[in-house]
């Protein structure tokens, strides 16, 4: 129940008429719109680990709480607006001016992160680990939410996040004992190193709309599409299906564009094309394609192995 996830976060305690109303947003009280608005109103840009910072990232987990059981929501149709949605708490960030905001609070602490890892992480107390694992698992949940619809991504600095996106699965490529901590803990098909790959997906579905001439010029520069190959030929094996399918369907929407198209060599070296014809051969992508309706999906990226294999004989 959306309301009870979110009163629950909160620690405080409303009254429902019943557990039906619960099932819905239309029966939230005017009471707990207000709370839900308050607390996004004090999201802002504030030294990584103080005070305020830690404040918000426990704002930020329940904000992710509520936005996560709204998404699930049933929509009237699939074109439907943020604003003839239930999405009230991604409406609010939108509303307030937070997205870019908080686009920027993301991309600002995954550059503490690389540099306290550079250093050892010495300047990291134990009680701040979890405040940290909350500001990046709730405000990653909420950008990624955000940025399923149109709305929100025109309003988003595209420069900024494309260039964000390939700084952090750059890291992750160049530093390999960075990523296997979150690997061996299981955690990182939650952290910014696959869930960059949902953003772009988002941004992707979008393209139409964007304008090709706005979004690939910004891909091919920071060489997106290389970077997700690579990232996930070495970490397939850490990665949930799910989010292996995300990356493929994203590379396949790449691939589709007149931009790749017309500058593929731009998009992909030759260091790629040998990637490509090892995914052949890879049992998870077999897996994969099983799934006839994941298969049609992916279907350029398959084309591309078939191009590259071709190439080499």
């Amino acid at each position: 129940l959306i309301e009870r996830l979110f009163v629950n976060s909160m620690s405080r305690s409303y009254d429902y008429a019943s557990s039906k109303d619960a099932d819905s947003l239309e029966h939230l009280s005017e009471k707990l719109k207000m709370d839900l608005r308050r607390h996004i109103r004090c999201i802002g840009s504030f030294p990584i680990l103080s005070d305020r910072w830690c404040d918000m990232a426990d704002t930020l987990g329940r904000v992710a709480t509520v936005s996560e059981a709204e998404a699930k929501l049933p929509r009237e149709s699939e074109g439907a607006t943020l604003w003839e949605t239930e999405e009230a708490a991604l409406r609010y960030i939108l509303e307030d001016g937070k997205l870019n905001l908080c686009l920027r609070n993301m991309v600002d602490f995954k550059q503490f992160e690389r540099e306290q890892f550079k250093m050892g992480n010495s300047g990291i107390r134990t009680e701040h680990i979890s405040k940290m694992d909350k500001f990046e698992k709730g405000l990653g949940v909420v950008l990624k939410n955000a940025w399923s619809h149109v709305e929100a991504i025109q309003t988003t600095d595209l420069p900024l996040l494309v260039e964000y996106c390939a700084q952090v699965v750059n890291f992750g490529l160049q530093n390999k004992e960075f990523i296997n901590t979150k690997a061996e803990n299981g955690s990182l098909c939650e952290r910014q190193e696959v869930v960059v790959m949902h953003y772009i997906l988002d941004v992707m579905n979008q393209v139409d709309e964007i304008g090709e001439d706005r979004l690939m010029p910004l891909l091919k520069e920071k060489k997106l599409f290389s970077l997700m190959l690579r990232f996930i030929n070495f970490w397939s094996g850490s990665m949930k299906e799910q989010h292996l399918i995300v990356a493929l369907t994203t590379l396949a929407l790449i691939i589709e564009t007149e931009d790749f198209k017309t500058f593929k060599s731009e998009h992909i070296d030759e260091d790629d094309r040998d990637i490509l014809v090892g995914l052949d051969d890879e049992e998870w992508l077999e897996d994969i394609c099983d799934d006839d309706k994941v298969r049609r999906k992916i279907r350029p990226v398959l084309d591309v192995i078939r191009e590259s294999k071709r190439m080499r004989k």
